[in-house]
């Protein structure tokens, strides 16, 4: 049997309090981590799935203030907004995927990933193009993932990234009722499918403090987006949805397309 991998000595100290300063970071509950580690561990990737819908918070931030009432009566905005709004921001997290690839981790650890890794190459092809604004990863989550060996990138990479297709799934099934957009629940299972896919490929064994971490590093990622797409000095990003909404009304036409609808 493989040793376990295991997290970063240092975390509580180095990443974890950079995490906490991001604008609606929520740490994660003991029995989140708890009971998903343990369908993780038994490689009980449908149960993980299962579990994690079961016992998380999906939108996996603390929101208050003004955001927190605009997320709350999501159904107020005009169908046209919420549609575009999902699109946007969907865009901005895949291009900052590439980026995270490009610019962010070390040249060799971006090749050992992408090498090792082919399947995730090829993500979400059904989200037409359009407007994406201006986002990076966290560089706590970029430290986590590459601030050691390139085995130990490879690792964290895999876990964060099947993690996040967990996470997404289940926050994309409460998107779809919250802001009533049906579609979003189909590209839901896309999600589920990803994940078990990427669980499928590879699961490195884990201990629970390397799974703690990839989850606290995941909802500091999870905040950024929040911050990105609620914070009211960001004009920009509420005013191109608008304009997006009115005159690329194409774009939902063409993601329901992509799902075979």
């Amino acid at each position: 049997m493989q040793t376990p991998h295991d997290g970063i000595p240092e975390f509580e100290q180095r990443l974890l309090p950079r995490l906490r300063a991001i604008p609606f970071f929520r740490l994660a509950t003991e029995e989140e981590i708890d009971r998903s580690f343990a369908a993780y561990a038994a490689a009980d990737f449908p149960l993980l799935i299962a579990t994690w819908l079961a016992v998380a918070e999906p939108t996996r931030a603390t929101l208050d203030g003004i955001p927190a009432r605009i997320y709350r009566s999501p159904r107020l905005l005009p169908v046209a907004i919420r549609r575009v709004s999902f699109l946007s921001t969907l865009r901005a997290v895949l291009a900052a995927g590439r980026i995270l690839f490009d610019e962010q981790l070390r040249p060799e650890s971006a090749r050992a990933i992408r090498g090792a890794f082919s399947w995730i190459e090829r993500r979400h092809e059904h989200i037409p193009p359009g407007f994406a604004p201006a986002f990076r990863f966290p560089d706590a989550f970029v430290e986590f993932i590459d601030g050691g060996t390139v085995e130990e990138a490879k690792v964290r990479f895999q876990i964060v990234a099947a993690l996040n297709e967990v996470q997404q799934h289940a926050y994309s099934l409460h998107f779809a009722e919250h802001f009533d957009l049906p579609e979003v629940a189909v590209h839901a299972e896309r999600e589920r499918e990803m994940a078990l896919d990427y669980l499928g490929h590879f699961a490195p064994p884990s201990t629970r403090e390397l799974w703690r971490q990839s989850i606290i590093v995941l909802d500091g990622l999870n905040a950024a987006v929040f911050a990105m797409a609620l914070r009211t000095h960001r004009v920009s990003f509420p005013a191109a949805n608008l304009w997006h909404a009115i005159f690329r009304g194409d774009e939902w036409r063409q993601f329901r397309h992509g799902l075979g609808l």
